[in-house]
């Protein structure tokens, strides 16, 4: 039998953008230059979830073989643990949404449907309602379309969602169109229009496209994307066109590159657990509130927040260990929940 390929490069990068994901909700470098950190948490961490939607499409399309039963199978399984993880990630941050008031008088379905499905039970999990559809539309649109036409317009998607977030400013008479599409969610980076490009690269990428560069070129063409991409946020940061800042057209490219730069690192292993990302994102946020509520309490918030560095530092440290007893508990569960028979070949 075939060895799985494994990917120990993807798996460090996937650590690498989880760490990204943190430094965007806690400004490592704000306490010492605000610029420096809009550069980096404003800019630079706009890769991580491209990046994520690139690895998911990635590893999914790999499993998809053209069997219209099987690959029906393989995307219900998905939608299925995605789901289950949405579900836990909003019990877990019932507590803060109470704290925060989310359940007042303007609470209602229609709030709810909004939230559940597009924006997000809490403000970083918006990833994984636009993960479970984009994977629905982009499955759909695989089976149906050429790759190129595919990417295409998974490509389109984007662009006119840019224009409901950075690129705002620009719409003109467009702008009642966009606001019409607001009264069913509040932002357009969403499993509409953000997700379909980065699992649709993560397709092309599965059927072979990751060794078409050296390197070498890869590495260049990263850092070209990332210098565009740091011109493309400040020209939008003073030109004040931002509904939204989450969607930057040159973070694509940079993304693109790094994911295939991993895809051909030659490291011998990986992280060990490919959930850990999973479970850093989902539990930082809570690991924010608790380090900043613990400093407060104990009279050093001068130490553990004020500097924004040791504040990134603990907070990531905290969050990695709490991800990786979930994650170890999770595979436990797992399991013990597995037939006996199942693991006998």
């Amino acid at each position: 039998m075939l060895n799985k390929p494994t990917y120990n490069g993807l798996d460090w990068l996937r650590l690498f953008a989880g760490l990204l994901v943190v430094a965007n909700h806690t400004g490592p470098l704000e306490s010492y230059s605000p610029f420096a950190d809009f550069l980096f948490s404003g800019l630079f961490t706009r890769i991580t979830v491209p990046i994520f939607f690139m690895t998911a499409g990635f590893l999914y399309f790999r499993k998809l073989n053209g069997d219209a039963a099987h690959d029906r199978k393989v995307m219900y399984n998905y939608l299925k643990r995605v789901g289950k993880l949405y579900l836990i990630g909003t019990v877990l941050y019932i507590p803060l949404n109470v704290y925060k008031g989310y359940y007042s008088d303007s609470f209602n379905a229609a709030s709810f449907f909004r939230d559940l499905f597009f924006n997000g039970t809490f403000y970083h999990l918006w990833f994984l309602p636009a993960l479970m559809i984009g994977i629905v539309i982009t499955t759909f649109a695989y089976r149906k379309l050429p790759m190129q036409a595919f990417v295409a317009g998974s490509a389109a998607l984007f662009v006119v969602g840019m224009f409901g977030d950075n690129y705002y400013g620009f719409l003109g008479k467009w702008k009642e169109a966009y606001d019409s599409m607001f009264v069913l969610f509040d932002y357009t980076r969403n499993g509409l229009f953000f997700a379909p490009i980065g699992l649709a690269l993560g397709a092309a990428l599965a059927r072979g496209g990751q060794r078409a560069m050296p390197p070498a070129t890869n590495a260049v063409l990263f850092f070209i994307s990332i210098g565009l991409l740091m011109t493309e946020g400040i020209l939008l940061d003073n030109a004040g066109t931002a509904k939204h800042a989450s969607m930057y057209l040159f973070a694509l490219p940079a993304a693109y590159f790094l994911f295939q730069l991993s895809l051909q690192w030659k490291v011998r292993r990986g992280i060990g657990s490919r959930d850990l990302l999973v479970w850093i994102f989902i539990l930082h946020i809570w690991v924010v509130v608790l380090v900043r509520g613990a400093a407060e309490a104990v009279g050093m918030e001068a130490v553990f927040v004020d500097n924004s560095v040791i504040h990134y530092a603990v907070v990531c440290l905290i969050t990695a260990l709490l991800a990786t007893a979930a994650s170890r508990i999770v595979k436990l569960s797992n399991r013990r929940a597995m037939p006996r028979n199942s693991t006998q070949s």
